[in-house]
């Protein structure tokens, strides 16, 4: 999972890019290269997958926003932003990837060989 690699063989790749690649970092394979597994159960599967990154994000800006605060005993405001938007914008591409992992990890039939298999 923490590798984004498929659900069902752990050999292929989910992305057809590097999560540092920024311009294509969030594109899924369609199918794995070595099972075949359909990465994309149904249409807007991935829609709900938002939600589990904002939650991520909420939290690296509240744990930044805290360590901000305890380090430097209450700065002035750029200060924040600069410790709390910086490690956000950096991570964002892995927390969007791995949101869709998660996904489909726990919802996308993964356990149901037949979900993924192509007809």
């Amino acid at each position: 999972m923490l590798n984004c690699k498929c659900p069902i063989c752990t050999k292929g790749n989910m992305f057809k890019s590097k999560a540092t690649d920024l311009r294509y970092f969030n594109e899924l394979k369609t199918n794995c290269e070595v099972c075949g597994f359909r990465f994309m159960p149904e249409p807007g599967f991935y829609q709900i997958s938002m939600f589990f990154t904002y939650a991520v994000g909420v939290a690296i800006f509240i744990l930044f926003g805290i360590l901000t605060y305890l380090i430097f005993d209450d700065p002035d405001l750029w200060v924040y932003y600069v410790f709390v938007f910086v490690p956000a914008i950096l991570t964002a591409p892995w927390n969007v990837r791995y949101s869709k992992v998660v996904m489909l990890y726990a919802f996308g039939g993964v356990w149901d060989k037949s979900v993924g298999e192509e007809n």
